[in-house]
């Protein structure tokens, strides 16, 4: 294994410091925040409602929104969702947030994979009153302007309409967390 290249970035800083400050969120999040390259026909807004305000965003188009919105400091998942999640394999369902887009194009996959459709269909959310437009952050990518809104609950399940709090990111892995991050969109099958 001596000089064999991993196929993943390790974290740049101990994951205690991770665990524990500020400083060291933003440091990651300036790694992985939107490079100089890009121009704005490149990057497209994405606009987070949360019971705390409005946050607008601008990624990378086909980024996987789940890992757009902590690379820019904002966390998909509420309370200690943020900590007990499934790191982006679709199977925990504590990223399903509200998606709101003008075109049919703005997300990929436009309809829910088989994969959300199990997991949005099991409880907590499978209730009858679901919004349509409730999708798991992890399993979409961005490809024009949208609107996201997370509802109250661990799983951001609560269909009363209430806007959950806003929560910063909290990157527990440092940079392992997009260890998972796949460019292409999951089809329909999967």
């Amino acid at each position: 294994m001596v000089g064999t290249a991993l196929p993943f970035p390790l974290p740049t800083q101990p994951l205690v410091k991770h665990l524990c400050g500020r400083s060291a969120l933003t440091s990651t999040v300036a790694l992985f925040s939107s490079s100089s390259s890009n121009t704005p026909d490149d990057l497209v807004n994405v606009t987070f409602e949360t019971a705390s305000g409005t946050n607008i965003i601008q990624v990378e188009k086909g980024e996987l929104l789940r890992s757009a919105m902590l690379k820019r400091g904002m966390s998909p998942h509420n309370g200690r969702a943020r900590l007990i999640n499934c790191r982006g394999l679709g199977t925990c369902g504590t990223c399903a947030v509200e998606i709101i887009s003008n075109s049919d194009s703005s997300i990929q996959p436009h309809e829910r994979s088989t994969k959300e459709k199990l997991r949005l269909n099991f409880p907590p959310h499978g209730s009858a009153d679901q919004s349509p437009n409730l999708r798991l952050a992890c399993q979409v990518q961005v490809f024009d302007d949208i609107a996201v809104t997370k509802r109250t609950g661990f799983w951001g399940q609560d269909t009363a309409g209430k806007l959950a709090a806003g929560y910063d990111a909290e990157l527990w892995f440092g940079d392992l967390e997009y260890i998972l991050d796949n460019k292409s969109p999951p089809t329909r099958e999967e």
